[in-house]
């Protein structure tokens, strides 16, 4: 079978095995799914993802509401930058601090009160040596960058899941919980 070019599931036949890959959309569909539930949901957070145009900030989310503003980005996007020197990443997380900084001057003068900012940078896998220089240096600096390990997003994943929203629509309009509500309603957690 030849690659699809409508972005439809693609299917590789060897003698061996088949390999099936599944377009990326819908493994980016589920992780943003879960970050949206989790900000608004369990945070209490007005979200936005990275839709073109439609974040001030560069950033994977922004989430906001009284006094708190998070930024938040998947940790691969410093994991994978090996031929990035660790002032070049440390510039990069600057610029979206002093964004998110920006933002919080301007949120605090609208309505009158202190906003605390958070940079946090999820760890889908274990955070390799470029990530934790990277969250290191930018903590030297001062500047509020979180970390949030493997650990803490399965912790977050399972707290996630669990919840049952009210309005059955949020269910349907967002990947993550709709396959989460599945796999309660079979049975596969209580």
């Amino acid at each position: 079978m030849t690659p699809a070019r409508n972005g439809r599931t693609q299917a590789f036949f060897t003698e061996d095995n088949m390999v099936r890959k599944l377009p990326k959309y819908l493994k980016a569909d589920i992780e943003r799914g879960f970050i949206l539930a989790y900000y608004e949901m369990v945070k209490g957070c007005t979200v936005s993802l990275d839709i073109p145009g439609e974040n001030i900030v560069p950033v994977v989310a922004f989430a906001h509401k009284p006094g708190e503003i998070y930024g938040m980005d998947f940790s691969s996007i410093y994991h994978f930058a090996e031929k990035e020197k660790l002032q070049t990443r440390l510039r990069r997380v600057q610029k979206k601090v002093a964004a998110l900084q920006r933002y919080a001057e301007f949120a605090a003068l609208q309505m009158e009160m202190k906003y605390q900012v958070v940079y946090e940078i999820w760890c889908f896998m274990p955070p390799n040596k470029l990530v934790l220089e990277t969250v290191s240096k930018a903590r030297e600096e001062g500047m509020p960058v979180e970390l949030v390990s493997v650990q803490e997003v399965h912790a977050r994943l399972k707290q996630v899941a669990l919840l049952e929203p009210m309005d059955k629509d949020i269910i349907y309009e967002n990947a993550f919980l709709w396959a989460a509500s599945l796999f309660r309603n079979a049975g596969a957690w209580k």
